[in-house]
């Protein structure tokens, strides 16, 4: 049997009277069905009052004779927020044969045109008060796959679930730049290492040097000074002469003198 998607667009509400129970202000939702077992709802308006906005939209898997009957309709029941339970304020039944337009049988273009229309809100009490804008079209089902497993889903959570699997493959390509980043820094490191390493010896044998000229050095300057200096480098060492001091000047005037 071949199956179409049915678009329901559950638009606003006007004119609805809160229960007599309600002492806050009134925060409605509304559930929407075309099988009692698949019932979706709309997310909770808490700014309208008494004239709602939802926008919400829904998919339902319909057959061809469903789309085709005089008595085929969509349900629809609002409710108000309740502290222990919500209550129940209106009902719709939306008849597609009287809202949307004759069957196409074009498989590239939607078989019946969208439309929108309202529709009056029958109270619990049987009254009518208020009414519901409503808009509905049909498309094939080739046009959303998902509804070959599941009767019927609300356009909102298929959005959500997309940008949920958004966030998740933007959360694993990071985590795999990092790693990345990672695997750099380490070669770098792994690098600087090597090269650290191979400086090793050189470094060890200029020490060594360099103590071994300390040594003689503090050798040099334990014996008798014989009025010489001694420069010291890491791999030279050179007498120089030194001048001598007025202290040595002045001794040699007394010994002459005397």
């Amino acid at each position: 049997m071949d199956h179409q998607i049915l678009e329901i667009n559950l638009i606003s509400a006007q004119g609805l009277k809160a229960p007599p129970s309600n002492l806050r202000k009134m925060q409605t939702y509304a559930v929407t069905w075309v099988n009692p077992a698949a019932k979706l709802r709309t997310r909770v308006d808490s700014l309208g009052g008494e004239n709602p906005t939802w926008n919400d939209k829904f998919l339902f898997r319909v057959s061809d004779q469903f789309l085709s009957g005089d008595t085929s309709a969509v349900s629809v029941e609002i409710f108000a927020v309740g502290y222990i339970k919500d209550v129940l304020i209106g009902t719709v039944r939306f008849l597609l044969s009287t809202c949307l337009a004759p069957h196409s049988p074009a498989p590239e273009s939607p078989s019946r045109a969208p439309a929108f229309t309202a529709v009056q809100i029958r109270r619990p009490s049987g009254r009518f008060l208020g009414v519901l804008n409503i808009a509905a079209a049909v498309y094939y089902s080739a046009d959303y796959p998902i509804l070959d497993k599941v009767p019927a889903v609300s356009f909102r959570a298929l959005t959500e679930k997309k940008a949920r699997e958004s966030r998740r493959l933007s959360r694993g390509d990071s985590r795999r730049s990092n790693q990345s980043s990672c695997g750099e820094s380490c070669d770098l490191s792994d690098a600087d290492s090597t090269a650290s390493s191979a400086s090793s010896p050189a470094a060890s044998t200029a020490l060594k040097e360099w103590n071994f000229v300390r040594e003689m050095a503090g050798k040099v300057k334990g014996a008798k000074s014989n009025g010489g200096g001694l420069l010291c480098g890491l791999m030279v060492a050179r007498k120089i002469p030194s001048c001598p001091s007025n202290l040595d000047t002045w001794r040699g005037k007394d010994e002459g003198s005397q």
